[in-house]
């Protein structure tokens, strides 16, 4: 008896499958005597979280995977300023690229680690350039220390290997569950 009702609920739930999509290639398909112009329109809703200008703080929940700190740290962290091409003196070791720097701040109530890479330096593409994992006397100071677990603000400054065909737009900080929008980098 059971298999007969759950056989019938298939069948009943397959054939309510198929109308629906034959119904959604059907809308897909509609268009007005042009041929060109569909009769509906798709609303596509963008998840991207909106930009923000270098200096605006963004209150965010680090997620902490690791460290001194149990679970995600309520935190406001902020991209102060990009500078390019900051240390000519010392060559990346990647062929064609340079070197790029953010001046970034955290500041947190409770101790938390900040991973690699917690910073993403990248462009309107979705390229994005590598955190750098050596440190020269060249680079802008002081260096973001992301082995800190101070409470209260700190900053300082997070280097990237650039390629050179890679124009960064945008700074944003993805070490948390639910990424903000990107930091703006003006272009002249």
């Amino acid at each position: 008896m059971n298999r007969r009702r759950c056989g019938a609920a298939l069948r009943a739930a397959t054939r309510v499958l198929a109308v629906t999509l034959v119904g959604a290639v059907v809308l897909t398909g509609c268009q007005q005597g042009d041929g060109q112009t569909p009769t509906r329109s798709a609303v596509v809703v963008s998840s991207s979280p909106a930009p923000v200008a270098l200096g605006q703080g963004q209150d965010v929940m680090v997620a902490s995977a690791f460290g001194p700190g149990r679970g995600d740290v309520r935190a406001r962290v902020t991209v102060l300023a990009v500078r390019d091409h900051v240390a000519p003196a010392v060559p990346p070791r990647a062929p064609a690229s340079h070197w790029t720097s953010a001046h970034v701040q955290v500041c947190r109530s409770k101790p938390v680690v900040l991973g690699f890479p917690a910073w993403v330096l990248g462009d309107d593409d979705g390229r994005t350039a590598q955190v750098s994992k050596v440190l020269h006397p060249e680079f802008p100071r002081p260096t973001f220390d992301n082995s800190s677990t101070a409470t209260g603000c700190q900053d300082g400054w997070v280097t990237f290997v650039t390629s050179d065909d890679l124009v960064p737009t945008k700074v944003t900080f993805e070490q948390t569950r639910d990424v903000r929008g990107p930091w703006r980098i003006a272009r002249p």
